[in-house]
């Protein structure tokens, strides 16, 4: 069950109460959540970090 079914299904409260884990989602431009993983964040990562030193140069 996705977040927003979460919340319309059971409420803020107990979705906020639940379950820990370690996921988080983005919305795409329809509005469907898509995970973000830990390449995705490790690829902008490193593209920022491009980006800094190009600047710097």
């Amino acid at each position: 069950m996705k977040i927003r079914e979460q919340i319309l299904s059971r409420g803020l409260k107990h979705v906020l109460d639940g379950q820990k884990s370690n996921t988080c989602y983005m919305l795409d431009e329809h509005g469907r959540e898509i995970p973000i993983t830990k390449a995705m964040v490790v690829t902008v990562c490193q593209q920022l970090l491009q980006q800094c030193r190009n600047i710097k140069n």
